[in-house]
């Protein structure tokens, strides 16, 4: 079975697929500091409870770790970007602009640094 796509389908396709901010991908990135911190000690063989901590240069108090869930880290993290920084303009604020492609992929990016930082790719 053949499956044809037509032109508008391709664009609405590539559309939804759209490229993240790589500029505000990479200043999340250099500024990422990533400690890890074993809690207990080790007891017999067991391994001790270790913990992941993500923390900001420069951005005192945005960080997080590895209990917090991923929701919580993107409104920490978005949080950090509106309140220290110029990269949040008004077509981020206002229920109108949630529908607003640079808004869409302010967000996209937020969660692709994640997913990278959480994967252990760095």
């Amino acid at each position: 079975m053949k499956i044809i796509i037509n032109e508008n389908e391709k664009d609405q396709i590539s559309s939804q697929h759209e490229e993240i901010d790589r500029s505000l991908f990479n200043f999340l990135l250099r500024r990422l500091q990533k400690r890890k911190r074993n809690l207990g000690g080790d007891f017999e063989d067991f391994e001790p409870l270790s913990v992941t901590e993500y923390t900001f240069e420069g951005f005192i108090g945005f960080g997080f770790n590895s209990f917090n869930n991923k929701k919580e880290m993107e409104s920490r993290t978005i949080q950090m970007l509106i309140e220290e920084t110029d990269l949040v303009g008004e077509w981020f604020f206002g229920p109108n602009n949630v529908n607003n492609p640079e808004r869409q992929k302010f967000i996209k990016t937020i969660r692709n640094f994640l997913n990278f930082i959480l994967s252990d790719q760095k």
